[in-house]
């Protein structure tokens, strides 16, 4: 592997070249080849073999351009004052400050470690002779200078213009090497029982451990006359890797050509050579532990304490201790004598690795294939769990896969690279290609698989948000809340909040998404809800990704719950039936990721069932690749997707906002990933201030013995005074790793079995985790245990012996005794039953899968409440981030007590600064180092967003929200909203008809009209014939009548008046 530091420019450039040089600042003259091996170290013999000084030599073909610049003369080794001014950015030659004084350098160089695996060093330090010795470190050499003209290549690139933005141009670098031969113990010496804790070298003899310091500086030379910077933004994690795979694939073909069997380790990592046995590799690289452990025991058996001795008191006893069993006596020079007699001690006796192996030929079309076919299954594991990726990892792994073939250089990195980028590669059986883009300024890259996944996941979800089948009636919802327990009035404003978003579950259709910190409620809202499905004759089933969280989903009337993976295993094979009544509730969703997710929305297109989904983006991610709530949170409509961001667990106002605080409040996208970091950092520091203040917060000082055993003490004192209070769910404790758990574990249970609590009688049984760590289980009644499975006990009912579920993974439980039979266990309900010893064993390997209970990780904590929580962080806090930062520090009810070792702590502050940077870490420092871990949220990124793609119903979305706005603004005007949408639904069948459809309808209704109106005028025609011919026949029938009249007045006689 290759390491990278960078190198101080304002630092004590003496002290660089001490530490370069082992505290041995002026170089000898060459030592006698002809003396005896056990009584010369070594270093002289080896030099005058290779040519190479253990005390520093110039790289290997530096140009005239870098030379002339930096004052360099090559034509002999360099000395101590070169050096010293080399390292703060002066001239060799005369001291002069470095050309380009406009350049801001406060980094004089960049320190890479080279380093071989331990079979190569055992089998140069236990060589035969000192010719096959210097033979094995010219290989190594050779590896690494090979391995730093591949750095310099990367890395030597003069950058132009303001902070490196304009024109980029190649140049020459130069570089120092220095040959180390030990790697020296340190421990974590602390200054009394509360005095300050440092990592600090010991006196006691080191491993051998060959690696070579490559101090590369700061200067690149251009043709032009100008001397620019090391391009240090190609200086990542990432490529360090790809450094470290070269130099382990050209010290591989090193080694062929001289005749040794070597092969890849394991991993695929590294170089090993066969003849050197595995165990006597770890034989020689326990040194600092051995050394911790030998001086303890040698103070317990003075009757002292080793905590409360001095920092000098210590090193008195480290270096007594660790002669008292050797015959040889260690003066600081004789590493070599003392291996050799370990090793007799070990029985193992070394002749020589040179077999004279012939490694046969191979055409490099087949070693191109060879490593492509590795490479392509590195990368297939890493797309696995991670959607993008950096297109160095592709560089990275060709070079893994060269590390078996064989290679002619650098160049078969690129084509090997090439090869898989053009070819694709299988993941689950299925060919996928790649699509490359560029984010914060790195060429990344993702899979076609990846983007159809999270295309098609987006897809049916939005279609399920917005499908109406599965909701419920408001009255319903309001029915079963009012006949709830829960009680909403003691937090008026979060009764309010969870009031609305059981309305919004109990509404949503196919799909609805809760969103809820830890403490919300989220499961305790759900019982009603429950109820109203099952009254509308729903199935209601429960499940998550762990069963310990499934089972708990059992706690609001639903009666069946599954492990995720079981679930979806049961459906396949027609075991479990889902219905278009099922109502599947999903918890701790931010666990589940997309290809997971995109089945499950497969299986609800196909059958029809509803999803209600609970979880939050801030605490556990998922493992596998990309980011099932950030594609949710673009699709889902906002009625389909409620929030509850107020918290009830933490019984005061000031532990709410302390808990908050470590809860990120989201990726903002107007901010750069630094800035992000920064602002997550300072509420993680607000965060740790308020505990401080509080007295929550502590830094623990000592080694990790005397950090572990002040936790468990600590633990005890509470958990005591908590029961004398009479808790009911007393306190609990989490730690970041399996490790710190079981530590932490025996540490407690040691007091207990001390203060009799746990009984005398014990069992030891041969154990291993769900990893496949193994370790030996002491067990005792009264010991608590962890359960790796799903696990059943046999009790005695009424009804005769019956098997009852006991508890699944990540559950504590208790041990009330054992037999030939099994094991008798009690969980936290009362149950209690006989396991068989079968039942709990692995079944490779057959050792019990038991863990210690007395801990927790924080994995396994997610979920749990409890009085008082113990968030003990004993190696430091590296391995954490703000997801697991906010589950430990959200558990309590009362208090919260954070425990944090400080050497870890203190080390990883000073590992983060230039070496030879002389500024002090104060308490400070240390505390910002700390809130920039606890704070730091790596979220998993999603391939659609590397390839600038949109989802289906994200644009919806955005509308919905534009048509929220415009809708409350109607009705403050005093306007209905949707008419303008109710008038377009009503013709929507109309407007759907094509044109040419309307043309057709046209021509025909306009013929319909012709004839319509000729046969209306023939009507009318009819109509007025007929009028006029009945008025004509008036007419005739009223003259006729008059006639008859006038003749009728005629025929009648006179009358006189006055007759």
């Amino acid at each position: 592997m290759i390491t990278y530091r960078k190198l101080s420019a304002n630092g004590v450039g003496r002290l660089l070249v001490a530490y370069m040089r082992e505290h041995q600042l002026r170089p000898g003259p060459v030592g006698d080849h002809t003396a005896s091996q056990t009584a010369e170290a070594g270093g002289r013999l080896n030099s005058y073999f290779t040519g190479r000084d253990g005390q520093g030599s110039w790289a290997p073909d530096i140009g005239p351009l870098i030379a002339d610049a930096l004052g360099l003369d090559i034509s002999r080794p360099p000395t101590d004052e070169e050096l010293i001014r080399l390292f703060e950015c002066k001239r060799a030659s005369d001291g002069a400050d470095w050309p380009g004084a406009h350049a801001n350098r406060t980094i004089s160089g960049i320190d890479f470690t080279a380093s071989p695996d331990k079979s190569v060093t055992l089998a140069a330090e236990f060589a035969a002779t000192t010719a096959e010795q210097a033979l094995i470190w010219h290989a190594i050499q050779q590896a690494n200078d090979r391995a730093l003209a591949l750095i310099g290549r990367e890395i030597g690139v003069a950058r132009r213009g303001q902070g490196g933005q304009g024109e980029h141009e190649a140049g020459e670098v130069a570089w120092v090497s220095f040959r180390h031969y030990t790697a020296r113990p340190a421990m974590h010496i602390q200054d009394g029982l509360n005095g300050p804790t440092a990592s600090v070298e010991i006196p006691v003899p080191g491993d051998p451990q060959a690696h070579i310091h490559n101090a590369v500086f700061n200067a690149v030379a251009t043709e032009d006359g100008h001397l620019g910077s090391l391009d240090t933004a190609r200086v990542t994690k990432m490529t360090s890797h790809l450094f470290g795979a070269y130099f382990q694939a050209e010290l591989g073909q090193q080694l062929r050509s001289m005749g040794v069997r070597v092969r890849p380790d394991e991993r695929g990592r590294a170089i090993v050579i066969e003849a050197i046995p595995r165990d006597v590799c770890e034989a020689f690289s326990k040194r600092s532990r051995q050394a911790e452990q030998q001086a303890k025991a040698f103070v317990k058996r003075q009757g002292g304490n080793w905590d409360t001795l001095s920092a000098e008191q210590k090193f008195k006893v480290l270096h007594q201790a660790n002669l008292a069993y050797r015959s040889k006596k260690y003066d600081g020079t004789n590493d070599r004598e003392i291996w050799r007699e370990e090793a007799r001690a070990l029985g193992w006796s070394h002749r020589s690795v040179l077999e004279d192996v012939v490694a046969a030929p191979t055409d490099p079309g087949q070693r191109y294939e060879q490593a492509c076919a590795i490479a392509s299954r590195l990368l297939a594991e890493e797309f696995e769990t991670q959607a993008v990726i950096d297109r160095d990892a592709f560089r990275m792994h060709a070079a893994h896969g060269l590390i078996a073939t064989g290679l002619d250089g650098p160049q078969d990195i690129d084509r090997v690279a090439e090869m898989i980028l053009e070819r694709g590669i299988e993941i689950r059986g299925e060919r996928v290609h790649f699509l490359q883009g560029v984010a914060h300024g790195r060429v990344q890259v993702t899979t076609s698989e990846q983007i159809r996944v999270e295309q098609e996941m987006g897809r049916l979800a939005g279609l399920s948000a917005r499908t109406r089948a599965g909701s419920l009636e408001d009255a319903a919802i309001a029915r079963v809340i009012a006949a709830s327990s829960l009680d909403f009035e003691r937090e008026p404003d979060h009764g309010r909040a969870q009031k609305a978003a059981i309305f919004a579950l109990g509404r949503a259709g196919g799909l609805g998404f809760l969103t809820g910190v830890a403490g919300a409620g989220k499961t305790a809202l759900l019982a009603p809800l429950v109820s109203a499905w099952k009254e509308d004759g729903r199935q209601v089933i429960g499940a998550a990704v762990a069963w310990r969280q499934a089972d708990a989903l059992r706690d609001t009337g639903i009666s069946q719950s599954f492990a995720l993976a079981k679930l979806l295993r049961d459906i396949e094979t027609g075991e479990h039936g889902l219905t278009r009544q099922t109502v599947l509730v999903l918890d701790e969703v931010s666990q589940i990721g997309p290809r997971q997710m995109l089945r499950l929305l497969e299986l609800q297109e196909t059958i029809g069932f509803s999803m209600r989904l609970l979880g939050d983006r801030e605490q556990a991610q998922a493992i596998e690749a990309g980011d099932s709530l950030a594609i949710l949170k673009r699709v889902l409509p906002a009625e389909a997707a409620p929030e509850l961001l107020s918290t009830i667990r933490q019984a005061s106002a000031r532990g709410r906002a302390i808990a908050g605080l470590f809860r990120s409040q989201g990726r903002d996208p107007a901010l750069s990933e630094a800035e992000q970091r920064e602002k997550d950092a300072e509420r993680a520091r607000e965060a740790i201030a308020m505990k401080c203040r509080d007295g929550t917060f502590r830094l623990i000082g000592g080694d990790h013995d005397q950090v572990v055993d002040e936790i468990a003490d600590f633990y005890l004192r509470r958990r005591d005074m908590l029961t004398a209070a009479g808790s009911r769910r007393g306190i609990t404790m989490s730690a970041p790793t399996n490790e710190d758990v079981m530590a932490l574990s025996m540490a407690v249970r040691s007091r207990l079995r001390a203060r009799g609590e746990i009984g005398e009688a014990e069992i030891i049984r041969p154990a291993i985790d769900q990893r496949g760590e193994v370790y030996d289980l002491p067990l005792s009644v009264g010991d608590r245990v962890r359960l790796f499975d799903r696990v059943q006990v046999r009790v005695q009912t009424p009804r005769g012996l019956r098997w009852r579920h006991l508890g699944s993974n990540g559950d504590i439980v208790s041990v009330a005794g054992w037999d030939e039979a099994g094991l008798r266990l009690t969980n936290s309900r009362g149950l209690e039953g006989l396991v068989p010893w079968e039942r709990l064993a692995d079944q490779t390997s057959g050792r019990t899968r038991l863990g210690f209970g007395h801990a927790m990780t924080i994995d396994a904590a997610q979920g749990i409440t409890s009085d008082e929580h113990i968030n003990a962080m004993p190696r430091g806090t590296a391995t954490m981030t703000g997801f697991t930062a906010y589950v430990a520090e959200s558990r309590h009810v009362q208090t919260c007590w954070t425990r944090i070792a400080e050497a870890p702590v203190r080390e990883a502050e000073q590992f983060s600064r230039p070496l030879g940077d002389t500024t002090p870490v104060t308490h400070a420092d240390l505390l910002d180092r700390i809130a920039a871990d606890l704070g730091r949220h790596p979220y998993k990124p999603v391939g659609i967003d590397l390839m600038k793609r949109r989802l289906a119903f994200e644009a919806e979305t955005a509308r919905w929200i534009r048509q929220s706005h415009t809708a409350e603004a109607m009705v403050q005007a005093g306007q209905s909203p949707g008419g303008g949408w109710r008038a377009r639904k009503a013709t929507q069948g109309l407007r759907a008809i094509p044109g040419t459809c309307w043309d057709d309808i046209s021509r025909t209704m306009r013929k319909r009209a012709y004839e319509t109106q000729n046969v209306a005028e023939r009507i009318s025609r009819l109509v007025e014939e007929q009028l006029r011919s009945r008025e004509a026949e008036g007419q005739g029938e009223a003259a006729q009548v008059k006639t008859e009249r006038e003749r009728t007045h005629r025929r009648s006689p006179s009358v006189s008046p006055g007759q």
